[in-house]
């Protein structure tokens, strides 16, 4: 092979492994977000019930007739 093609061949290979590092640490990044979305959506679901739960009466008290913690 003449000089000029094995250095490309080289240079090549030097930026298919740093687009290869480049990759990895995107994938990582992605699934990190995947995990926090999960955990996100799985918080607002908690809330809507909560939320539901509210607006269906839920706990049914006199606040005015407690007294507070401190009596």
């Amino acid at each position: 092979m003449p000089r000029d093609t094995e250095t490309r061949i080289t240079e090549l290979e030097l930026l298919v492994t740093h687009l290869q590092r480049d990759l990895d640490a995107l994938n990582s990044v992605v699934l990190e977000q995947r995990k926090q979305l999960d955990r996100l959506g799985k918080s607002l679901d908690k809330l809507d019930h909560q939320v539901e739960d509210m607006l269906d009466g839920g706990e049914s008290r006199d606040l005015l007739a407690e007294k507070p913690p401190h009596y």
